[in-house]
């Protein structure tokens, strides 16, 4: 392979390009992950890269361009001296191991926030030293002489790799998905999704303009020399990517009433992909459709994984996947007919396409996940929940950020309950502004608490927070008190109140209906409260029911009623010996009365005996003995 100094240098500039792609997947699939796995997510975009390249370096690219064994592999040009070698194949080798990179870092996406470092770096080093060249050599093997691979024997045209790089990349991303699982939390007891949103769409976006702008150089650098037809490979990819981008908006709206951000992005990549087989053969009006319908196809694939209870967290199978294998196809619906391999008409070259598409899902999906299950016995694949729940910035690379400090804090002030701690409150950051808030909120809730246990810890009634089972939670003193134990926390409120009548209650519903039936002062209270020695009371209870967290909770109120019970006993007491009393003043009013009668008669009998004597000693000439007597009167 000879080429001229431009061609070199524009091999090295599209080489330049395609590393910038490296960048675009950083920005986009950190963006799209969120802020306690970020840094994991760009650490693994950084390394992967250095694993493929060297990797691509010791074995990959004498695989894949070495001269050719029965079109199955190469068998030369491993560890590529670049001193050896003229400035064309080296020009070639760094802009095919840019194109490694690319395949390998799609997969960093696809299983984001719970893949180890370890086991992804296993991956990147599997699909970069055997998946990806193998394959390549089938597809493009003989571009540095010798024999062609078996593919591009058969006819099977990928001009930059819509199935060599992008489907290779798709298909070891959902083998991996399948094996390590969902995220937690992705899909919920029903298996329904629930979205997980990212920690900046704004970075995923620059991202996604970032691998567009690489992509000029993916599909421009591919024709591998400088030459008239470079501008037309240039303006279709961008014309494909820009009918995804539309064509995947309109379609998130149509369906979910609100443009979506996660589909104008991946509509736009997923039209770079289609294009990405046949964009040095197809007119521009072919481009926009392939590029529309490269949307269409990942849109449906998205919606796919989503129901197969699939989690691919930046769509990266629905995008490189799908739409690879939809632009692969293309070649033979859209693709210059003059342009065929062994004169072939359409409908062969599209059985020659279908097999090439299908080979590749055999291999990189079939070798990756036997390789990741045979793996697994030596090698942690997922991080632990817990680690997962952290985020793996920390539990991975011992990396914090303001956002994970912040939520550490709150979660240990959550599990102590020390309304008296405050966060940190870094200044003049986001960060800072809402752990600001944060202190002010727990302030309020402070003074709120401190004025409720004051009023709780104070009330004579006694007052129970109980479970839906009737396990105590809390208790105030004046319960405690009230029953005699030091605590009541644990025990169960159907041990403390029973019936009047010896009957045992077992549901706050029987408590409620119970209370309910004492109407009157004149009936017997018909609760009553066990205290520790045993001793039986009258008591009168309140019962509401709450919610705490989503848990049903209830709160009783207990009154002591046996101190009233006496009071209400001796009034009646005092009230009958009041009224017997009475009874015995109104006798004895009576007999004085009857007494004073009898008095006032004698008397009265007696002045008239007086009178008649008088009248008696006048008849006889005598002087009467009582006149003086009875005149005073």
């Amino acid at each position: 392979m000879v080429l001229t100094s431009l061609d070199s240098l524009w091999l090295i500039v599209c080489s330049a390009l395609v590393f910038i792609m490296q960048g675009g997947f950083l920005c986009l699939e950190s963006g799209c992950t969120r802020t306690k796995n970020s840094i994991n997510v760009a650490v693994k975009n950084l390394t992967d890269f250095g694993i493929s390249v060297i990797a691509f370096w010791l074995f990959g690219f004498g695989i894949m361009f070495g001269l050719s064994r029965f079109g199955l592999f190469g068998e030369s040009r491993f560890l590529f001296e670049a001193d050896a070698a003229n400035a064309s194949e080296v020009a070639f080798f760094l802009f095919q191991a840019m194109f490694c990179g690319t395949a390998v870092t799609i997969v960093s996406g696809a299983v984001a926030e719970r893949m180890s470092f370890k086991g992804y770096l296993l991956v990147s080093l599997f699909v970069s030293a055997l998946i990806y060249p193998l394959f390549g050599h089938w597809a493009w093997g003989g571009l540095l002489g010798g024999d062609p691979g078996w593919l591009a024997e058969l006819g099977f045209i990928d001009f930059a790799g819509s199935t060599v790089v992008h489907g290779v990349g798709g298909w070891v991303a959902l083998a991996s998905v399948l094996v390590i699982g969902p995220r937690l939390g992705r899909f919920d007891e029903q298996g329904k999704p629930r979205r997980i949103h990212g920690q900046s769409l704004p970075l995923a976006m620059l991202g996604a303009l970032l691998l567009c702008f690489g992509w000029i150089g993916f599909n421009g650098g591919s024709a591998l020399s400088w030459g008239e037809g470079i501008p037309g490979i240039v303006t279709n990819t961008i014309l494909a990517a820009c009918s995804g981008l539309l064509v995947a908006l309109f379609l998130g709206y149509a369906w979910r009433r609100y443009p979506d951000v996660k589909y104008a992005m991946n509509g736009l990549l997923a039209g770079l992909v289609a294009i990405t087989a046949n964009c040095h053969m197809v007119s521009s009006l072919s481009a926009v459709l392939i590029g529309g319908i490269g949307a269409v196809v990942m849109v449906f694939s998205d919606r796919l994984l989503e129901r197969l209870g699939l989690d691919d967290a930046v769509g990266a199978f629905p995008v490189h996947a799908a739409a690879g294998i939809w632009g692969t196809l293309a070649v033979a619906l859209f693709g210059d007919a003059e342009q065929f391999a062994n004169g072939m008409g359409r409908l062969e070259q599209l059985v020659t396409q279908a097999l090439g598409s299908l080979v590749c899902a055999g291999l990189a999906f079939g070798a990756t996940y036997l390789f990741l299950r045979l793996v697994t016995a030596w090698v942690k694949l997922r991080v632990d929940p817990d680690h997962e729940r952290e985020g793996l910035n920390a539990s991975e690379h011992h990396v914090s950020t303001e956002h994970l400090d912040l939520l550490r804090e709150m979660e240990l002030q959550s599990r102590r309950f020390d309304l008296a701690r405050r966060v940190t409150v870094e200044p003049f950051t986001e960060i800072g502004q809402i752990a600001s808030k944060y202190n002010e909120v727990l302030d309020s809730l402070e003074k709120t608490v401190a004025r409720n246990e004051l009023i709780v810890r104070d009330a004579k009634d006694g007052i129970l927070t109980c479970s839906v089972e009737g396990t105590i939670l809390r208790a105030n003193p004046s319960a405690c008190a009230m029953f005699g134990f030091e605590t009541l926390e644990g025990r169960s409120v159907w041990q403390l109140l029973q019936r009047s009548d010896g009957g045992l209650l077992e549901s706050f519903e029987q408590l409620i209906r119970v209370s309910a039936s004492y109407v009157s002062e004149q009936q017997q209270r018909p609760l009553v409260g066990l205290s520790q020695s045993g001793e039986l009371s009258p008591v009168e209870v309140e019962t509401t029911e709450g919610k705490i967290g989503g848990q049903r909770i209830f709160t009783v109120k207990v009154r002591d009623r046996s101190r009233s019970e006496k009071y209400k006993t001796m009034l009646q007491k005092a009230k009958e010996e009041a009224e017997r009393t009475r009874d015995e003043l109104e006798e004895k009013v009576r007999q004085i009365e009857a007494f004073n009668g009898l008095a006032v008669d004698r008397e009265l009998r007696m002045a008239e005996l007086k009178r008649q004597i008088d009248d008696l000693s006048q008849e006889l000439g005598r002087e009467p003995p009582f006149g003086k007597e009875l005149q005073s009167r």
